[in-house]
């Protein structure tokens, strides 16, 4: 053969695989490695796509040649074996190389994750006793609501267009439009009455969907209490990077260095993941309850609106693959389908 698997149960669901690629398996990748930095690098003498390995081999250096062969096998060879052996794989794999040499298998060994069997228990009974304890009546919005997001409005329109000067300070006042008629024909209605009332309907629906959000949060939170299930250690780290490069991300588009953010709070990347690790445990747990759910009770997101979700994301992320918009658009759908099945329990 030319593979051969070890599969190791480490608890916690997490499976530790450990193989080895034979000699001939791992030297069919060499060719392939070779064009690529035959095609890349620049040689005194020799034609881009035309270099002797062994002058590539000279430049780059054996090992570096291995390495490449290594990534491109596993990266053909991990599929192969997750699914031969039917091995439910989530989050990233964590890979290292036991034996890389010339003339030698290749041996590595490849922790990763596997979706954790959940218990589920009675999730409608238990989200139809959240609901019952969790009623929504959102009270209309005061005249000081009304007021405080007029005076707001008024200032955000008073700063359109102004750049400040390297002498202002950051809250130089300007003159505020009035509030009357004319502001509101800005919104494209008539009179600042129509105004008022959609701002206070606009107050009153955030409101609402806060209140509707964390009345979710306890349902699932509720159900996942009840359940039986174990969270994997590297699902819990993933969601603490996911969750750095979202705040990486929030940063710069705030025109700021993380790094200096990070002086700024006195602590490292490392430190700051940490302070995230009940949040992110948290989020873990409300993913892997709603896939049992929404697994459980057949729920799918429908072609067309899936269409529609994903057509409207590739207008917001043009650099991101069409696969990768699917996957987490059909994520999207399907909890809140879910979600909303809960919130009918009977």
């Amino acid at each position: 053969m030319s593979l051969t698997v070890e599969i190791k149960d480490l608890g916690q669901s997490e499976l530790e695989i450990s193989g080895e690629l034979s000699v001939e398996a791992f030297a069919s990748f060499r060719p392939a490695v070779i064009k690529d930095y035959g095609s890349k690098i620049q040689i005194d003498g020799f034609r881009t796509g035309h270099i002797p390995e062994k002058v590539i081999v000279d430049k780059v250096g054996e090992e570096a040649i291995l390495l490449e062969m290594a990534e491109l096998a596993l990266k053909e060879t991990y599929p192969k074996i997750v699914e031969e052996h039917k091995l439910d794989v989530i989050g990233r794999p964590e890979i290292n190389l036991t034996k890389v040499a010339p003339g030698n298998p290749l041996g590595f060994k490849i922790k990763t994750a596997i979706m954790p069997k959940v218990e589920l228990p009675d999730y409608q009974a238990i989200a139809k006793e959240v609901l019952a304890g969790n009623k929504i009546d959102i009270a209309d919005t005061t005249e000081d609501e009304l007021s405080k997001a007029l005076a707001n409005l008024q200032k955000e329109l008073a700063h359109q267009g102004h750049q400040h000067g390297l002498e202002e300070k950051g809250d130089h006042e300007h003159s505020l439009p009035a509030l009357d008629d004319e502001l509101a024909k800005k919104f494209g209605l008539e009179t600042l009455d129509e105004l008022k009332f959609k701002i206070k309907e606009g107050i009153k629906n955030e409101k609402l969907g806060h209140a509707k959000e964390q009345r979710r949060l306890k349902m699932i939170e509720a159900i996942g209490t009840a359940s039986k299930l174990e969270l994997p250690p590297v699902l819990i780290e993933n969601e603490q990077d996911k969750m750095l490069a979202e705040m990486e991300d929030q940063t710069a588009r705030m025109g700021l260095k993380f790094d200096d953010y990070l002086g700024h709070l006195k602590k490292t990347r490392e430190e700051l993941k940490e302070t995230w690790a009940a949040e992110a445990k948290k989020r873990v747990t409300f993913g892997l309850i709603l896939n049992a759910i929404s697994q459980a009770e057949k729920i799918e997101a429908p072609a067309e609106e899936l269409q529609k979700e994903v057509d409207y994301l590739a207008t917001r992320y043009a650099d991101v693959d069409e696969a990768r918009l699917r996957s987490y658009a059909n994520t999207l759908l399907v909890n809140e389908k879910t979600l909303e099945f809960l919130e009918n329990a009977k």
